[in-house]
């Protein structure tokens, strides 16, 4: 039953759960905690490639096979456990690790303020070719990009995964 438990983690299925139903001002918080009990999660997975090997001659065919289905059991949860953590990792990055160039980026693809003309300058992001009001830091451009980013992916899904 250890492993039974094990493999069907309610923790962790509430924290994804918790983060389909995410907002953008909660999103960060809950992939955080998701990536945490992905982390637990995996390393107990392999804590179970540690328990002492079964000698196969003493057990019957039955006892092999249930040793057999028990080990590609755990193999699998392993293997979709690193892939659903590394796109999770992924995620988060792309809400909190962007630069100036990634935040121009992402104002043109979402035609912040209804432009697709952002540009990059040594000062800050402002609307190319224009002379206005319409300029940000880079502080205020990445954060103001990371908010965008998180409205579209609660919205329509859209990653914005890190190159």
């Amino acid at each position: 039953m250890k492993i039974i438990n094990l493999l069907i983690n309610e923790n962790l299925l509430k924290a994804e759960f918790a983060l389909d139903q995410a907002t953008a001002d909660n999103i960060i918080e809950l992939s955080r905690n998701y990536l945490l009990l992905l982390n637990t999660y995996r390393d107990e997975l392999y804590q179970l490639r540690n328990m002492p090997e079964i000698n196969f001659s003493q057990q019957s065919t039955l006892g092999r096979e249930l040793i057999e289905q028990s080990r590609k059991a755990v193999r699998a949860a392993l293997e979709f456990t690193v892939c659903e953590r590394n796109k999770t990792q992924t995620l988060l990055n792309s809400f909190t690790s962007i630069s100036g160039y990634q935040a121009t980026e992402t104002f043109n693809q979402l035609k912040y303020k209804g432009f697709d003309n952002w540009e990059t300058q040594s000062s800050g992001v402002r609307l190319k070719g224009m002379i206005n009001d319409e300029f940000m830091t880079i502080p205020q451009a990445v954060e103001t990009a990371g908010k965008l980013r998180r409205d579209s992916y609660i919205e329509l899904k859209s990653n914005f995964n890190q190159r």
